[in-house]
């Protein structure tokens, strides 16, 4: 039975929300920016940018969910001090968490500078002839934007431990306040028409609030890096990596499903298409991102009652959120929905995709929340069943969109999603998950 909601619970879901809506209406709000600020063409280069450096999640490899997870198990028996200390019988263990997960996050930091600057001055040189930008107002702005995105990278393990030990409330404060900073630093961007600069500035702010955080709320955290404890060993390819690799298949499947079609439709139709995608694809995730408040908070707590073998708490706390989150969901749906059929009275229509596709990518959108759910409960168990489902779904879809955007633009790429979803994934998700559930919890 679910147990009746406490002041903490209450306070976690409040800030959650707070964060997510701040993202959702801080979008909104760079939405309209964008639109009345920028031209087409250089919406889609702004776009095609926040797209490409995204694929910094991928150098994440599902790192950050498994340090959640295990940071929640380990956290049964153990308790924070003042200033980020701990105590308890599984401190050294967390404290040698703690250190490889820095020393990783170091080297993927590293990897992705090396990688991503590079390769993004080959795409936008050879695939944004049609709808050129001079070179001296889109690379400086790539360099710092690729720079400052590599230095974000390093703060994520501290933020995924606090997360992971129950302070959820904590964790979303830092992540309100690098979002506020940097939504701030983009819109005086826009307006002053630097907007290829706007991205730049939310990766700026994200690392430099997350380091005052660390230096005045839990230095001790930095102590636990620098100072190895004796006797404390965290094995990454017996305890992480065998979770984490399904995981960051998951995320690059993701990527693939989420992320991928601004830069596809740049090259093949152009920045002004791309830049319609573009926008349709952040609305869209705003609503996602804001909808899966509910189940983003009961992530520890599920990890916590799957680890004590609590059924009927597990499926309390899911269920409840699930349909919560589902019902949020639709309703912002159809809100969105009205607000673009209203759009097409405005100049502004065309800078958005026309009604039925932004409709159906609403549906994508909602259909990766509800798969999203399904996997993160799965998650509690340390598991990442639904991996080959994703990497079998973006097999099938990358190439039927890819297709289809060479031939039927932005409207062919949101069918391909829409029919890879209701026909494959979803289903298949569904049935892995019920299978899984029954077969985890049978006695030992």
């Amino acid at each position: 039975m679910l147990a009746s909601i406490t002041r903490a619970a209450r306070s976690d879901i409040m800030m959650i929300v707070a964060q997510r809506g701040w993202q959702a209406a801080s979008g909104l709000m760079t939405v309209a920016l964008v639109a009345h600020f920028l031209s087409p063409v250089q919406q889609g280069w702004y776009y095609s940018f926040l797209s490409l450096a995204a694929i910094y999640t991928l150098f994440d490899l599902g790192l950050s969910i498994v340090i959640i997870q295990l940071t929640a198990h380990l956290f049964v028996s153990t308790q924070w001090l003042s200033k980020g200390h701990t105590s308890g019988e599984s401190r050294h263990q967390f404290h040698a968490l703690l250190r490889l997960s820095a020393r990783i996050y170091l080297a993927l930091a590293i990897a992705f500078l090396i990688l991503l600057f590079p390769a993004g001055l080959v795409f936008f040189l050879h695939h944004g002839s049609a709808d050129a930008v001079p070179l001296n107002t889109w690379v400086p702005a790539w360099s710092v934007l690729c720079a400052a995105t590599a230095t974000g990278i390093l703060a994520l393990p501290f933020i995924a431990v606090i997360e992971g030990s129950g302070r959820v409330r904590e964790a979303y404060q830092v992540r309100l306040a690098q979002g506020v900073v940097g939504a701030l630093g983009a819109w005086v961007a826009i307006a002053c028409g630097k907007g290829l600069w706007a991205p730049a500035l939310p990766a700026i702010a994200a690392p430099v609030i997350a380091a005052a955080w660390i230096a005045w709320r839990r230095p001790g955290l930095i102590t636990a890096v620098r100072h190895a404890t004796e006797g404390a060993h965290i094995s990454w390819r017996n305890e992480i990596w065998p979770l984490q690799w399904r995981i960051g298949l998951s995320w690059l499947s993701g990527y693939l499903l989420t992320q991928i079609y601004t830069p596809l439709l740049f090259h093949t139709q152009g920045a002004v298409v791309a830049g319609q995608m573009g926008l349709s694809l952040t609305i869209a995730n705003m609503l996602g991102l804001l909808a899966q408040s509910w189940m983003a908070r009961r992530i520890p707590a599920m990890a916590q009652a799957a680890s004590r073998r609590d059924w009927p708490r597990l499926d309390a706390l899911f269920k409840h959120d699930f349909r919560t989150s589902t019902l949020a969901f639709i309703a912002g749906a159809l809100v969105l929905c009205g607000m673009r059929f209203l759009l097409d009275r405005t100049a502004y229509a065309t800078r958005v995709l026309p009604f039925w596709p932004f409709a159906g990518l609403l549906g994508v959108a909602l259909l990766n929340n509800v798969i999203g759910m399904l996997a993160a409960q799965l998650r509690s168990f340390r598991r990442e069943p639904l991996v080959w489902v994703a990497v079998a779904g973006a097999c099938l879809t990358v190439p039927i969109s890819a297709w289809a955007a060479q031939r039927y633009s932005a409207e062919g790429v949101v069918v391909a999603l829409l029919l890879v979803q209701t026909v494959f994934i979803l289903p298949v998700s569904t049935f892995v998950w019920r299978r899984c559930n029954q077969l985890w919890r049978l006695p030992s």
